[in-house]
């Protein structure tokens, strides 16, 4: 292991803790570690910590690492993991749901509880990967179901903004941001095909974020899928599936196309917020992956240029 300079680790520190400060979140020392961008023993970070407090160059409250003197953020974090707890149960429960609907291969809960954080007003994030050639049809009828979740107002629960196929799992968009969240992802149904996730995007991450134990984490078995999934892909499997897939996704593309145009969204934003392929479906309005990845940008840190994309 290579000797690492004071200062290239006062830099990365730095660098990890802007990153989580857009989204206000203090850092456990454990954390600065698992994403950090180098690969810097435990130990050096530690005592790299204790000196940036005394020069004031971060700040620690309760174990908590950040580059604000702000203990609000302390208590917030706090009380967003209180409620994240709360809401675990719920998330699995969801997933469960989620995996009983035909073409369902993986489900993971995903945002901002995956990272152990929700408001008052957060959702329950999902991220589902489809079989084969079965990505829109599995999103749709997934969507119909969500539009039903109104009626007893559960909507919330079943936030469904990422779908990609298993048999195209290497994400396109590999900075800071994509890394972060596949880091976070929590395998709710069929671990197994969560880990091909990870494996097909290794050989990158292991660059992001050289401290993480990639190949750690618990399997959860898949289970059989129950007598109406099976009878439903059956019965989908004979009606030229390929071609109703592909109907589907550019029927969707049109509609998001028109929606985007009339919100008044610039249309160069459109393919990296709303990514709509065979294989993969985005739907983030906001474009929260922009936004960060300027932040950072604007803030000039070195050990991030080549992980922004």
């Amino acid at each position: 292991m290579r000797v690492l300079q004071n200062d290239e680790v006062v830099s990365t520190i730095r660098a990890t803790l802007q990153y989580f400060h857009i989204f206000k979140h203090p850092l456990y020392l454990e954390e600065i570690h698992r994403f950090s961008p180098m690969d810097i023993p435990l130990n050096e970070l530690y005592h790299t910590l204790r000196e940036m407090i005394i020069t004031g160059a971060i700040y620690e409250y309760d174990n908590f690492y950040m580059l604000e003197d702000n203990k609000e953020l302390v208590n917030r974090r706090l009380e967003g993991k209180q409620r994240a707890d709360a809401l675990m149960d719920e998330a699995y429960r969801s997933a469960s749901r989620i995996a009983g609907f035909p073409f369902v291969e993986s489900v993971c809960i995903s945002g901002s509880l995956s990272k152990g954080y929700a408001n008052e007003k957060s959702d329950i994030d999902l991220f589902i990967i489809t079989k084969k050639n079965r990505l829109w049809i599995c999103r749709t009828i997934l969507h119909l179901f969500k539009k039903m979740t109104f009626l007893w107002n559960a909507q919330h629960s079943f936030c469904m903004n990422y779908f990609i196929d298993e048999s195209k799992l290497c994400i396109e968009e590999q900075n800071r941001f994509t890394a972060t969240e596949l880091a976070t992802l929590i395998p709710a149904y069929n671990s197994f095909v969560y880990r091909r996730l990870i494996d097909e995007n290794r050989a990158w991450l292991v660059n992001m974020f050289p401290n993480i134990n990639w190949n750690s984490g618990t399997l959860i078995t898949k289970k059989e899928p129950k007598t109406f999934r099976r009878i439903w892909e059956q019965g989908i499997n004979l009606i030229f599936p390929k071609q109703i897939n592909l109907l589907l996704m550019n029927v969707t593309n049109k509609w998001w196309r028109f929606k985007w145009q009339r919100k008044g969204y610039p249309m160069q934003d459109y393919d990296l917020a709303m990514k709509t392929k065979w294989y993969v479906s985005k739907n983030h309005p906001l474009n929260y992956q922009k936004k960060v990845l300027k932040q950072l940008k604007e803030q000039n840190h070195p050990h991030l240029a080549t992980a922004l994309g």
